[in-house]
């Protein structure tokens, strides 16, 4: 496998990208605290901090039924100051155990991708869910293995917001869906991963600042891509994409 630069991007990516306008992103606020620190210092403290304190906000959330049977919230983790986020769909039986997002065969799949296909260190990009709470069948019984089940819209609404904040604590230049309905719901598409894979997606994905954009790529869920394997090759395809635009 072998890194491509943005010139090497198909045609068919680049026409999606709508022309760049001039957008600034928010300044931090200053602290006391920061002085002294060189800009870099001041901004990554600020955007951990705002971080944080959006997890403290949240970590006993109780705003959706989801509340009643999680073990663990999963809040998300990696860079404050990442440049890439990836976002799924919500917390499976391993993640609410151990409170942490795509760990498991899943997660060992994505920081595969990351890692040895990307390059780059898992602790430098954002991972996240849409809900995060484990959306269970039966919620009665967090220990029962394969008790998955899609988050509601009702529950996706009440999560979203928190999603949202993330995003802005961090604003990556570059968001990764993972898996049809994480892409959905970002996009506000119906269309299916099949049919939103292989397109760059220009979003303003923040209602209270229309002026931050980040280009936005779907891609395979990488539970899907353990169950089959032949779509791999497409979601590789996927990855050099992104890798294409962090590097412009």
């Amino acid at each position: 496998m072998r890194d491509v630069g943005i010139n090497e991007l198909p045609s068919s990516y680049l026409s999606l990208i709508a022309p760049p306008e001039s957008a600034q992103k928010k300044t931090p606020q200053k602290s006391p605290a920061l002085a002294g620190r060189s800009d870099s210092e001041k901004l990554r403290t600020s955007h951990f901090s705002s971080l944080e304190k959006i997890k403290a906000q949240y970590l006993d959330c109780k705003m959706c039924p989801l509340a009643k049977s999680r073990l663990r919230l999963v809040f998300g983790e990696g860079s404050a100051r990442a440049r890439l986020m990836f976002i799924g769909e919500g917390p499976g039986f391993t993640e609410d155990h151990l409170g942490r997002p795509f760990v498991g065969r899943s997660g060992n799949l994505l920081t595969d991708i990351i890692t040895r296909g990307m390059k780059m260190k898992r602790e430098d990009v954002y991972i996240a869910n849409i809900v995060k709470c484990h959306p269970m069948k039966d919620p009665s019984d967090p220990e029962k293995h394969s008790n998955d089940r899609p988050p509601s819209p009702e529950e996706v609404s009440k999560c979203m917001p928190i999603l949202l904040k993330q995003i802005d604590a961090i604003r990556p230049e570059v968001i990764c869906t993972l898996g049809s309905p994480a892409a959905k719901i970002m996009l506000n598409r119906k269309d299916g991963i099949s049919n939103l894979r292989g397109k760059i997606f220009d979003i303003r994905p923040l209602p209270d600042d229309p002026d931050y954009r980040v280009k936005l790529v779907p891609t395979f869920h990488p539970a899907y891509l353990l169950r089959n394997p032949p779509a791999k090759k497409p979601a590789w395809e996927d990855i050099k994409v992104i890798m294409g635009l962090l590097k412009k």
